[in-house]
């Protein structure tokens, strides 16, 4: 992913990345970055939470929004 989302601002278009591997994020240079705890294979959240799952997606939103610096990670503060 990390590749896909130099590319894409390359091209024009802004990315946000949200993994819960946020190092990796880090030592790859991604752009923006969402950090979330939880277990792989689960980044927006639990199954079947869908309110979870929306306020994932909104403060990736907010992180594109706002971020201030490129590489720049946002742990969020959400809990499994």
């Amino acid at each position: 992913m990390p590749v896909l989302a130099r590319t894409l601002e390359a091209a024009g278009l802004s990315t946000v990345l949200v993994t819960n591997m946020p190092f990796w994020a880090e030592k790859t240079g991604v752009p923006r970055t969402l950090a979330v705890e939880f277990p792989f294979g689960h980044t927006l959240g639990q199954p079947h939470n869908i309110a979870q799952q929306r306020r994932v997606v909104q403060q990736a939103l907010e992180v594109l929004e706002t971020a201030q610096f490129p590489g720049e990670i946002v742990h969020s503060d959400e809990t499994w």
